[in-house]
């Protein structure tokens, strides 16, 4: 069983190891160099049966509101707690679509 001090620090631990990616991804653009490191944030966490799910952003957008420092497709990843594991969601579809999804045990590792 996961607590949600655990689950909060493997969703963080996923945010770090995603912002690395992120930052690695080259760009011909000529801003691309000189533009902040990703710094990426819970921005908030709900609790549910199976588990947790959370939600994320740039602790820039966070701090400013300025849209441009924002993500697109920022899905909210779920962390279950019975096997600790990380599970994707999706933006296509309103955040209750997902969630039906996840309970018929339809799942999307992270």
């Amino acid at each position: 069983m996961t607590d949600l001090p655990t689950a909060r620090q493997r969703m963080l631990d996923y945010l770090h190891r995603s912002g690395t990616r992120m930052d690695a991804f080259g760009s011909a653009l000529p801003q691309y160099k000189n533009r902040p490191k990703h710094e990426l944030v819970i921005v908030e966490e709900r609790e549910y049966e199976f588990g947790w799910m959370f939600f994320w952003n740039t602790k820039q957008f966070m701090e400013t509101g300025d849209h441009k420092y924002g993500l697109i497709g920022n899905a909210p990843v779920i962390v279950d707690r019975t096997d600790g594991q990380l599970y994707l969601t999706g933006t296509a579809h309103h955040l209750d679509h997902y969630l039906a999804e996840y309970r018929r045990g339809l799942r999307h590792p992270a």
